[in-house]
C-alpha cells in the first residue's frame, strides 16, 4: 500500500515539474487556448494544473512498464486538455459579460443630455440601433459615449 502512495506522489510531483517547465514557453506563445488564452480569468491556469495532475496519475498508472514516461506524457496531455476547456470557459464569460450590457433600440429614440424628459435632446437612435449601456438612473439607461435613453424603449441585445 505504501508503494503505491509512494508512486502516486511521484506521478503527481512529476506531472507538477512538466507543467513548471512548461509555463514559460506559455508566456511567449499565442492566444490559442491551450498555451495562452486570449480572455482575462483564471480558469486556464487552474484547468492547466489539474489536468496535469490528473493526467500524470492516470499515465503512470496506465503505463505499468514506463511509470515516469507515462507520468510525463500523461501531464503534459491532461494540462493541454485543461487548459484549453479553461480559456474556452473563460472566453464564454468574457463574451457574457461584454454582451450583458449590450442593448438595442426597439423605436427611434432621442438621446437625452441627463435622465429625465426635462434634459436638452444630445442626438437620437434609429430603431434595432445597439448600443453599449454604462449605467442606469432610474427607467433611464446611459449610453457609452454620452446621452440616456428611456429603458422602455429598448430591448436585450
Amino acid at each position: 500500500m505504501s508503494n503505491r502512495i509512494f508512486n502516486t506522489g511521484l506521478a503527481t510531483a512529476a506531472a507538477l515539474a512538466a507543467l513548471v517547465t512548461a509555463a514559460p514557453m506559455a508566456a511567449q506563445a499565442q492566444a490559442n487556448g491551450i498555451t495562452n488564452c486570449d480572455a482575462p480569468g483564471g480558469r486556464q491556469q487552474v484547468g492547466a494544473l489539474l489536468g496535469a495532475v490528473v493526467g500524470g496519475v492516470v499515465g503512470s498508472n496506465l503505463a505499468r512498464n514506463e511509470r515516469t514516461l507515462g507520468t510525463v506524457v500523461g501531464a503534459g496531455a491532461g494540462a493541454a486538455a485543461g487548459s484549453y476547456i479553461g480559456c474556452n470557459q473563460q472566453r464564454t464569460r468574457a463574451a457574457a459579460q461584454a454582451n450583458a450590457n449590450s442593448y438595442r433600440a426597439a423605436s427611434n429614440l432621442r438621446i437625452r443630455s441627463g435622465p429625465g424628459t426635462n434634459y436638452r435632446q444630445a442626438g437620437s437612435l434609429s430603431a434595432g440601433q445597439p448600443f453599449t449601456a454604462i449605467g442606469s438612473q432610474g427607467e433611464w439607461i446611459q449610453i457609452a459615449g454620452g446621452g440616456w435613453v428611456n429603458a422602455h424603449y429598448v430591448s436585450a441585445y
